[in-house]
Formats: structure tokens, C-alpha cells, sequence
């Protein structure tokens, strides 16, 4: 069976009079792009292809895969700190109680690693950093007192990679 099609249904059979002009309304909402001339795209080209910059992406590969064990270590250096500070609180007397202060830390709670507009690897942690006020008619009572926040500080901390690992 062959179905025939006549070019006249082929066309649109919208009516002219009833329709909107929206090619106006198009090129309004559309901002126009400033066109690159030659030089700029040779230099963004070129930019990308230096032997510094090819190095560089190397670089990022190998330290973005190696950050998250670098989360991992900072967090347990976040850790020992807090412990050390509990083992060295220094006391004062305050209206009759021992009172001191420590810090504290929460879980790594961002582990980002990004690459700079230049090509240099970056590092991103953040975690939350807390200061704590205890108080007690002694000094043992103290330690085993409820601790109070006295303030809680969003922490992001900025590393560098260089010669094959993070610094901080």
C-alpha cells in the first residue's frame, strides 16, 4: 500500500494574522557574547598547552586522588589536638569554682580539592572548631562537669600541594 503526501500539507498551516512576533521577544532576553579576537584565543590556547600548565594538570590528578586520605589524617590530627588540650587545661579559680576553657573540634564535614585558574592544586577542608567553659568546686569535678559551648566556629582551612604533597 503507498500512502501519497502533497507538498502543500508538508508546509506549516499556521496563520500569519494569529501569530505572535516572538523573534523580537528572542533577541531582547538574549544577551549578545563579546566575540574573542585571534590573539585571545591563541593566548587562552596556548595558556593551555604550556609545558608548565601540562605539568600542573599531572599534579592536580595525583593530589585530588590523595586528598581524602589527607582529610582523613588532618581529622585525626584534629583529634589528638582536642585530646591534648583536655590533658593540659589550665585552671582558674572564679567566685569559689576552678574554671577553664578548651577547644574542640567536630568531624570533617567538607573535603573539596580544586584546581586554581593557573592550574595549581588546592585543598579545602572545613569542620566545625567549638571553645568549651567548664567549672566545678574542684579541679576533678571540673573535668567531669557538663561542658558549656561558649562559641562554635565554622572552620575551612586552605592546602597547598608542592613537591608531591599537601602542606599545611
Amino acid at each position: 500500500m503507498m500512502v501519497g503526501v502533497s507538498p502543500v500539507y508538508a508546509q506549516s498551516q499556521v496563520d500569519p494574522a494569529t501569530t505572535a512576533d516572538t523573534t523580537g521577544v528572542l533577541q531582547a532576553s538574549v544577551a549578545p557574547v563579546p566575540k574573542k579576537t585571534l590573539g585571545q584565543k591563541v593566548k587562552a590556547l596556548v595558556a593551555d598547552i604550556t609545558p608548565d600548565r601540562i605539568k600542573r594538570d599531572i599534579e592536580f590528578r595525583k593530589a585530588s586522588a590523595l586528598f581524602p586520605d589527607f582529610c582523613k589524617h588532618w581529622e585525626q590530627d584534629l583529634h589528638d589536638r582536642e585530646t591534648n588540650n583536655l590533658s593540659n587545661l589550665k585552671f582558674n579559680e572564679k567566685d569559689g569554682y576552678q574554671t577553664a576553657t578548651y577547644t574542640a573540634y567536630g568531624k570533617v564535614s567538607g573535603c573539596e580539592s580544586h584546581q586554581s585558574k593557573d592550574g595549581y592544586s588546592i585543598g579545602k577542608i572545613t569542620y566545625e572548631e567549638f571553645e568549651y567553659y567548664i567549672a566545678g568546686r574542684s579541679e576533678g569535678e571540673a573535668r567531669h562537669a557538663a561542658p558549656k559551648t561558649v562559641s562554635d566556629t565554622h572552620t575551612t582551612e586552605i592546602f597547598r600541594w608542592d613537591n608531591g604533597k599537601w602542606f599545611y
